[in-house]
């Protein structure tokens, strides 16, 4: 006997109302999503088939777009990560419920913090079954709201129709505002039911230009640019979208450069006003409060890349974001000028420029020029001389080795090794931020895969093969520490099995080194960070990877043998 109310369980344990179709119609709700992001370029995505997440892969293969199938879930959002900041597009994730979802979460947060586009995909509960407390398969009280606490928004979708439009807002916001990850919660009846939407409804829409800044705003930060005579540029994350413009910039200003970690590249580092992004090191704060003019453009001047230091200039702080709140984070600027750097830093590069057409300062002199200033008090076109930075930028240098010393030395060893077009891949081991971050000269965004403000560990072999996935034609090594690889061993297996050219080199200083002198400086008799090691060589070769074991007075030979090698190769060097 039944009637309109009973349920019979669907297979893996969700219920599905009596008389849910069994058939899957071809335009289901899932492949309506997945036509939606392959529509804006999106050919691959990240995640582990589930019981619950089937009708995703469904049409995969039809639409072209590629499954990495990663050994866990956080490897998954990882590389998904890693993809996109090489590929420029949003990383996605499919996972299935509960469990699934869950394990992905970590590289979600990565994604705010970061201020990284992701879109994460998973199936729910069926309409109406919410909050059932009854035993059913990854059953999980209200997925939803957990991954709506880590991500920039996450909903639970009632129709095909409004996950298509969640996906299309969420381009739109990743191109017009701070990009972060959002979540899609489809439950499973409407995944698997005929989509709602036309196939029109799935076209990719116009993102729009990047916003302009307010004329006001660009004159009011013009002005003083022009009347500073020795500006400073910090370029975070937010700066990259100016490209080509923001070296432009920095050469029309003779003012140096110096990036945060997400904004690494952001000028080639081996151009002579670049500083690197060495924001962490007190000569760096003390040269940034030398200047008497500071431009901050897309970046929060995070606490966790400052490093404690104070970066106030003798003179006016200008910055450019894209979001106001921003622009009042961690210092408070006296120019607010708000807008997209793509559109922003063209409109300071045309002001200036007309500035000097006109006869006022903002023009490049050579370093003979004398220093002047005109009747208004502005810096006289001939004060823009270029600075001289070999002082300070040796000053950096030399207490970044001061910090490390063999780790600054292993670094230098393998960049002066690997070709100049590397993507490096690293994580919050030691060898990357206090390393990595200093001696490896970016010639190009996101060439240094790192989250400075998230700091996970486990990060940098999944968003090495989210990379290498992203440009297959580019190098990419991965240097991490053994304590931060044991965190993502298993995706070794991901990456042989993918067949990519991945050197993979693990530093081992027995275990958590960083902590176990946190310990020690705090009279703490060291716990729980001593680590036993495998043999990584013999591991390797268990994954079908090739291994190597190195010293520091062969790593050099040994990194080129990495390189040289087809496949996935691990070089474990103890220091």
């Amino acid at each position: 006997m039944s009637n309109e109310n009973t349920v019979t369980a669907a297979p893996g344990g969700f219920e599905n109302p009596a008389g849910a179709a069994s058939s899957h119609p071809e335009r289901t709700t899932a492949r309506a999503v997945l036509e939606t992001l392959r529509g804006y370029g999106i050919d691959t995505v990240f995640g582990i088939p589930g019981t619950h997440s089937l009708e995703f892969y469904r049409p995969l293969r039809e639409l072209g777009i590629r499954p990495i199938t990663t050994r866990h879930e956080q490897g998954a959002s990882y590389g998904a990560d890693g993809w996109s900041q090489v590929r420029g597009l949003p990383g996605v994730v499919i996972t299935t419920s509960g469990p699934g979802l869950l394990n992905s979460l970590s590289g979600a947060a990565t994604a705010y913090a970061e201020s990284r586009p992701m879109i994460l995909l998973s199936p729910g509960r069926p309409v109406g079954h919410d909050f059932r407390d009854i035993g059913s398969l990854h059953e999980t009280k209200n997925p939803s709201a957990a991954v709506n606490a880590i991500v920039g928004v996450s909903r639970r979708v009632t129709s095909a129709a409004e996950a298509v439009t969640m996906i299309h807002d969420a381009m739109r916001d990743f191109a017009h505002s701070r990009p972060r990850p959002i979540h899609i919660e489809i439950p499973l009846d409407i995944l698997e039911a005929p989509a709602d939407v036309p196939e029109s409804a799935t076209a990719p829409r116009p993102l729009g230009e990047p916003a302009p800044a307010p004329e006001a705003d660009v004159a009011a930060a013009v002005e003083a640019l022009a009347a500073s005579e020795r500006p400073v540029i910090l370029a975070g994350g937010g700066s990259l979208a100016a490209g080509e413009h923001l070296l432009e910039l920095a050469e029309l200003l003779e003012a140096p450069v110096i990036t945060t970690t997400n904004g690494k590249g952001a000028i080639p580092e081996k151009h002579r006003l670049s500083l690197g992004a060495d924001l962490r090191l007190s000569t760096a704060h003390e040269f940034l409060r030398s200047r008497d003019a500071l431009l901050v453009i897309g970046s929060k001047v995070g606490e966790a890349e400052l490093w404690g230091g104070d970066i106030t200039p003798q003179g006016p702080v200008v910055r450019v974001d894209i979001m106001r709140d921003q622009m009042l984070c961690n210092l408070t600027p006296d120019v607010e000028v708000p807008g997209n750097s793509a559109a922003v830093v063209p409109q300071l590069l045309a002001g200036l420029r007309a500035r000097a057409d006109a006869g006022g300062p903002g023009h490049a002199a050579g370093s003979g020029d004398v220093v002047g200033s005109d009747a208004a008090g502005d810096v006289a076109p001939s004060a823009r001389r270029a600075p001289d930075l070999r002082e300070v930028f040796d000053a950096m240098d030399e207490e970044g080795r001061t910090w490390a010393p063999e780790l600054a030395a292993l670094n230098e060893i393998i960049m002066n090794v690997v070709p100049d077009d590397t993507i490096l891949a690293g994580d919050s081991s030691q060898v990357t931020y206090m390393g990595s971050t200093t001696f490896f000269r970016a010639p190009v965004p996101h060439s240094l895969l790192y989250m400075g403000t998230y700091a996970t560990l486990g990060y940098g072999l999944p968003a090495a093969i989210g990379a290498k996935l992203a440009a297959p034609e580019r190098p990419v090594v991965c240097l991490v520490g053994d304590g931060a690889l044991m965190f993502s061993i298993q995706e070794l297996m991901t990456a042989v099995e993918l067949g990519l050219d991945l050197p993979v080199i693990c530093v081992d200083n027995g275990g958590y080194g960083e902590i176990r002198q946190n310990m020690v400086d705090r009279s703490i008799q060291p716990l729980g960070v001593d680590l036993v090691q495998p043999d990584w060589v013999r591991l390797a070769e268990g994954f079908g990877a090739t291994g190597l074991s190195a010293t520091m007075d062969i790593l050099a030979d040994t990194v080129r043998t990495a390189l040289e090698t087809k496949g996935t190769s691990l070089v474990h060097l103890k220091i």
